[in-house]
Formats: structure tokens, sequence, C-alpha cells
């Protein structure tokens, strides 16, 4: 599970990583003078799509970002730095330890440094002191310690795939992550349930899973949800996410999935296919209509079950295209 720039960097503080001081927000935010406003997003590339941006004015960036439908942002304080390096630790396939990478030249893929160190660092000693100085005299950097040792324990206690720092900037108080990547294994989720629920991605790791397509999926239920995305696809279209809005979800939780969905990039039209159980279609058509505002994208929804013909009215007063089977919802959001 890939997590967000924010969430990478509350387990960085946890094991010791210095990080620089910020605030996570969706709207407004009270901050005095010079901010970095990045927008956050599961992938790369963000500065060169103006997503990261210096502002003397945090508020109105943030506001021009949010027309680009981005709906999460971190604002931290600008970190004045001489140097920028690379450095991660990561499972390495063949010895099956962990491999810390490093680069004198931070700020790039790492693929395209022409400077790379790699250390095997076996698990059932870990980095010793030789370790952290042969890094440091690499790199030409001190006060290494406390992020070489904090990005193994996030590889190791934490079962991360990557634990990742780029760029990591030098100062005059010290070495401080700008940026983090961390992609925890999914096969060991079950045993960081308190970390996934501090970090706000219990519920996300259980029902929430982006995919490469430009088609946002929304369902209540795994089965239907699964059936939903495999309509799309059989139709010749390619589904954005599987979203689960689980057993008799209510109007804010419908509305907070709409609105998760809706602010993936990537995602051009909004396919809700609920059956209304426990679930009532008048909550779910509530919850529908209170996102659509914000999401700006076209929504189509198939609806029916309990209360279904008061969800309908209501969809169909705001103008959100409303459907009885699925097959038809699939064709016009495919058109």
């Amino acid at each position: 599970m890939k997590l967000y720039e924010y969430e990478g960097k509350l387990i960085f503080s946890k094991v010791g990583i210095p990080i620089p001081k910020g605030i996570v927000t969706e709207g407004r935010v009270v901050w005095n003078g010079k901010a970095v406003v990045k927008a956050q997003l599961l992938e790369g590339g963000r500065g060169k799509r103006g997503l990261v941006k210096v502002t003397d004015d945090v508020n109105k960036t943030i506001e021009e970002m949010r027309n680009s439908g981005i709906g999460k942002f971190l604002v931290e304080e600008v970190v004045e730095h001489t140097r920028e390096i690379y450095m991660s630790i990561m499972m390495d396939r063949s010895s099956g330890e962990p491999m810390l990478v490093s680069s004198p030249q931070g700020g790039i893929n790492v693929e395209e440094a022409s400077d790379i160190k790699t250390l095997i660092i076996p698990i059932e000693r870990g980095p010793r002191g030789y370790d952290i100085f042969t890094v440091e005299k690499y790199l030409r950097v001190k006060g290494l310690e406390s992020v070489i040792k904090g990005l193994y324990k996030i590889v190791t206690e934490y079962d991360a795939d990557l634990a990742e720092i780029n760029p990591l900037a030098v100062t005059d108080r010290g070495v401080i992550a700008l940026d983090s990547k961390v992609i925890l294994d999914d096969n060991a989720l079950f045993r960081h349930e308190e970390l996934l629920k501090e970090i706000g991605r219990k519920e996300e790791s259980d029902n929430y899973v982006e995919l490469d397509g430009d088609i946002g999926i929304i369902g209540n239920g795994a089965g239907l949800t699964m059936a939903t995305m495999d309509m799309v696809k059989l139709m010749g279209g390619m589904p954005a996410d599987f979203l689960d809005v689980g057993g008799g979800a209510d109007k804010e939780r419908v509305k907070e999935c709409v609105l998760k969905v809706g602010n993936n990039p990537k995602v051009k039209k909004i396919l809700i296919n609920i059956y209304g159980g426990i679930t009532r279609c008048d909550q779910v058509a509530e919850g529908i209509i209170s996102a659509y505002t914000d999401v700006k994208k076209p929504i189509f929804v198939r609806l029916v079950g309990t209360n279904e013909e008061e969800g309908w009215k209501m969809l169909e007063k705001v103008g959100i295209k409303f459907y009885q089977d699925v097959e038809s919802a699939v064709g016009d959001v495919l058109r």
C-alpha cells in the first residue's frame, strides 16, 4: 500500500527522522509567511505538473490546486539548505535482506543518478556504526545515524517494501527529509492496524484500492463492486479504483467516498452501483448530492432497493443520471 507524503512523514517522525514543520489540510489554513504547498497524490511528477509550489499566499495556492481536482494538501515551512541527497532502504530480492541505497544527487529519479552506493544490512544485526560511517563518508555528510536507523526500522518493523527520502536536505541544523515515499507490504497490513488507524487509512486499506484507469468505481459490498469493475472492463473501459462503501453506509460515508474518488485527478467519470438492503437509497442519494458540487465530474448511479423512488427523485432534481440496471449505466459512462 502506497502512503501519501504526509503519512510517510508521520512514520518518519515516529522513528526519529527529522521532517519540516507542517500541517495537512483540505481547505483554508492559518499560515503566516512563505510556505511550500504540496498536493497529496499517490503518484510522482507533482513538481512538473505545478502541484508543488513555494508561495507567499498559501490559501490562494490551495484554491488554485483545488480547481485541478486535488482534495488534500501538505503545507510546510520552507527549509533553506545547501545540498540535496538521496537515501532509501528497500528489501533486496536476491539476498532477502534490507538494502540501503544512497546518492549524493538528490531530487532526481534514482535510476538517473550516476553515483549510487548500495549496502546490504543483515536483519539479524541491523546498521552498525561502521555502516553509518561508510555512508556518511561517501555522501560527505555527518549526522545520518537517525535517518539510516529510522529507514531500517520502517522496513523491518513496519513491513515496508520501500522507505525513501528524495530529497534529504543538508542544512545548518542537520539533515531534514523534504519528501517521503513509503510503500507498505499489503500482506502484512493486518499486523499494523494501530498504525493504519493513526494515519487514517484503516478503512481505506480494507475498502479502497487505486488502479490505472479513468472510470471511478463505487459499490456496496465487495462482490457487487468487483462485478461492476468487471463489467466496465468487458465493455471496453478501465476502472480507476475499487471502493466498497460497506453495508449500511449513511449519507456521510457515501459523501466521503464520492469525494475520495472524485478527487483522484485520473478519474474522468464516476460510476456508482448500490443495492439498498440495509443501505437506504435516499441516504445514498443525499450523500452523492452533497459531494456533487465539489467533485464537478459526471456521476452515473445505478440505485435500487430500500427507498429507491425517493432516491431517484432526489438525483433527478439535481440532474444526476440514475438507472435501474447496471448495463445501461455502464453503457452511458463509456459513451
